[in-house]
């Protein structure tokens, strides 16, 4: 039996969502879990892996490489909506965290997406089974099935274009 792990509370389970929060829970496989006290514990990419004779992960990047920014925020010119990225954040018309920017725009859900951090720390959308759609450079989303997005890409909810700055 393949195991999963959440990438926000950082529990074990072997279903699809996790028990205590209900985020979607990612393949273990490749996952390496720090041995630090549980309230600290953090999941670290693929990219690390641990050694043999240690238990700590080694860093892979090389020297000199820098790590690029990670967004802050979506930035809907057309509309006049800056939305500051939250983890768990859920955007919709009716329920969430920027209903107050939504509550006008008819063609988005009572509640269409939620933004979160990946378990590799970059930053996912995920459409919570929206009628009209959430999009991530043109890309139609699978409902509840998590989408990456970078600084310079364009996230669509419904009918508004979101920049990612």
């Amino acid at each position: 039996v393949e195991l999963y792990i959440c990438p926000q509370c950082h529990v074990f389970g072997k279903g699809k969502r996790c028990t205590q929060c209900g985020q979607p829970l990612v393949s273990a496989a490749n996952q390496v879990v720090s041995p630090v006290h549980p309230s600290t514990s953090s999941v670290n990419s693929s990219a690390s892996s641990v050694s043999p004779a240690s238990s700590e992960p080694e860093k892979t990047m090389r020297p000199g490489v820098s790590v690029p920014p990670l967004p802050v925020r979506l930035v809907c010119s057309a509309a006049g909506i800056r939305l500051g990225l939250g983890n768990g954040a859920v955007i919709g018309r009716r329920k969430g965290d920027y209903v107050s920017a939504f509550a006008s725009q008819g063609y988005v859900s009572g509640t269409h997406a939620r933004l979160q951090k990946s378990a590799s720390g970059q930053w996912e959308i995920v459409d919570l089974d929206s009628t009209n759609g959430t999009f991530v450079n043109g890309n139609r989303l699978s409902p509840n099935v998590p989408a990456v997005f970078s600084i310079g890409d364009i996230v669509r909810i419904a009918n508004l274009d979101f920049k990612v700055e």
